[in-house]
């Protein structure tokens, strides 16, 4: 199982949803710059296979380990550019099919 996942603006990311990524071993807090060598980074891909899953009960996000594998990809793009069509880039270049 493969679960992707675009957020569309490091600044826009929704805390509570950050907070379930890093939760899953998908994301890490402080490790995404804006640049690299002088250069502007455009997005920032995230790859980790979790055994954690979660329950939602009461609006309370559980964790629970040692639950099926599921590779997570997470693409935290740079700058929220408000376009559906941004994303596309994304899924043409990490899932095309040969």
């Amino acid at each position: 199982i493969v679960v992707c996942v675009v957020s569309d603006g490091r600044g826009k990311i929704n805390p509570r949803t950050r907070a379930l990524l890093a939760g899953m071993g998908v994301y890490q807090e402080g490790i995404a710059k804006q640049q690299v060598n002088g250069k502007d980074v455009t997005a920032h891909i995230y790859e980790y296979t979790s055994q954690v899953g979660m329950t939602i009960k009461n609006d309370v996000v559980t964790l629970v380990p040692k639950q099926q594998p599921v590779q997570m990809l997470f693409c935290l793009k740079e700058k929220n550019q408000k376009k559906i069509n941004s994303h596309r880039w994304f899924f043409q270049a990490s899932l095309s099919q040969n």
